[in-house]
């Protein structure tokens, strides 16, 4: 029974995910809305229209409204180009083929369903996959997290990263946005990174380019995620500096002898650079192949990548820049009631604690994780909208998945004995339970989706 635990933990979890999901599709009526519009929309315009204008699929999609509660489906002006990256569209195109397949054989049993790639068997094909891929990421963030740690804790913290967690509203209720996608790819990213010998193969490179110039594509904060690879191509090197010192430092050799000692030393440490840095390159060069059509999109569209409305929405909505870099809100954006990541998801305090004080099984890589971390902290909170618009706790953190997992692990290993790891499960379901009620207020509008909202509002 034991060894069947986390296997029946991720079927159950599974089932409750896409069974909220299809409970809200079917009361709502659709599944994209949103920020979601904005990733769908290109996708059925390119493989229908040839062209990026979405102008038609908003205007389609501007008549629908939610069979649950009647809330317009599009409220804004409708745009004619996106200003979101095509890469949760590009990810995410093999199940709209699906749908489309789908509504092609409900058609030839005696449905009637517009096969115009905006039916609602599009949408819901396009947001399973956006689940199949969340939970793909996190089978990964266990396996990963299982190298190290026990089955138990490693499920355990899984499972609280899928519940406990925002990840948890965007696996169910959002998943049209790019938060799951984006937490697949970099979770596969890093799960390459620390599972494989990347830098001694070239297969291995080209798919962690090609993962990662995907979510960059997907969401472009995740380009923070290349300090991951770097560091630990840096570890290796000081690594094997360090080891080279301590031999020659025990040998007592003539003097010729130990100046051959010293060079040879030297060639080995300039070949483990030269193979670190030519794997580093090639990783970049595959992820920056990913990249240039959209640079090339967004040029064609705006003229020139400063004109992105990314680059001058904060000015025309009275913020100034786009980011301000030397007035990060840290504090607010990890303690603030207005989506404060540890306030909201308390959990992941635990988590990062857990990778603070983790075991001697994963140093030093859970100081290169930490610091990866803390580069997306500082990136939010130097964004001029760092409480994330309209959002469910800190969904901008969703990509830090793999590690918030890691970090539960190590701290749930610290509970050895059986009646500890008792307290560790109830931790968990304590904190399943409380995110579950901010899901509950916030989709009743109890929290407002955009307001501010302090601390002892939201408790």
């Amino acid at each position: 029974m034991t060894k069947n635990l986390p296997k029946i933990l991720f079927i159950t979890a599974s089932i409750i995910t896409v069974g909220i999901f299809l409970l809200n599709f079917y009361l709502v009526g659709f599944g994209v809305f949103g920020d979601g519009l904005g990733y769908y929309t290109p996708l059925r315009s390119l493989i229908f229209d040839g062209d990026f204008r979405i102008s038609n699929e908003y205007q389609y999609l501007a008549d629908s409204a939610s069979k649950f509660g009647g809330g317009l489906r599009v409220n804004d002006e409708i745009p004619e180009f996106s200003k979101y990256t095509m890469g949760v569209g590009l990810v995410l195109a093999p199940f709209y083929f699906l749908g489309h397949l789908f509504t092609l054989i409900l058609n030839s049993l005696g449905w009637e369903i517009n096969a115009n790639g905006l039916s609602w068997s599009y949408e819901l094909f396009y947001c399973l996959g956006s689940i199949f891929l969340g939970i793909s990421g996190l089978i990964l963030a266990y396996k990963t997290a299982k190298i190290y740690f026990s089955p138990f804790t490693s499920a355990l913290a899984v499972i609280g990263v899928w519940f406990a967690t925002p990840l948890t509203f965007y696996l169910t209720l959002e998943t049209s946005m790019s938060h799951a996608v984006s937490q697949f790819l970099i979770s596969s990213f890093l799960y390459l990174s620390l599972t494989t010998s990347w830098d001694k193969f070239r297969k291995y490179q080209i798919l962690m380019g090609l993962i990662f110039g995907l979510a960059v594509l997907v969401r472009p904060q995740n380009i923070l995620f290349a300090t991951v690879p770097i560091l630990m191509s840096l570890w290796q090197i000081l690594l094997l500096n360090n080891n080279l010192k301590l031999n020659q430092n025990k040998e007592e050799i003539l003097t010729e002898e130990n100046n051959q000692n010293i060079e040879d030393n030297n060639s080995l440490i300039w070949t483990e650079i030269k193979k670190h840095l030519i794997s580093l390159i090639w990783i970049g060069s595959f992820s920056l192949l990913m990249l240039i059509p959209q640079i090339l999109v967004y040029i064609s569209q705006y003229g020139s990548l400063t004109n992105m409305p990314y680059m001058v929405e904060a000015s025309e909505r009275g913020h100034g820049s786009s980011f301000h870099w030397f007035q990060p809100q840290i504090f607010n954006v990890l303690f603030s009631g207005f989506r404060g990541l540890f306030i909201w998801h308390p959990l992941l305090l635990l988590a990062i604690i857990g990778l603070i004080i983790s075991s001697q099984k994963i140093r030093p890589l859970n100081w290169i994780l930490l610091v990866a971390f803390l580069l997306q902290v500082y990136f939010v909170s130097s964004w001029w909208s760092w409480w994330q618009g309209a959002s469910f706790g800190g969904r901008m953190f969703c990509n830090c998945s793999l590690i918030f997992t890691l970090g539960l692990a190590s701290l749930w290993e610290q509970f050895k004995q059986k009646k500890w790891a008792i307290y560790s499960l109830i931790i968990t379901l304590f904190f399943m339970l409380w995110n579950g009620l901010l899901v509950m207020q916030y989709e009743s509008a109890m929290i407002p989706p955009e307001e501010p909202i302090s601390i002892s509002q939201l408790y």
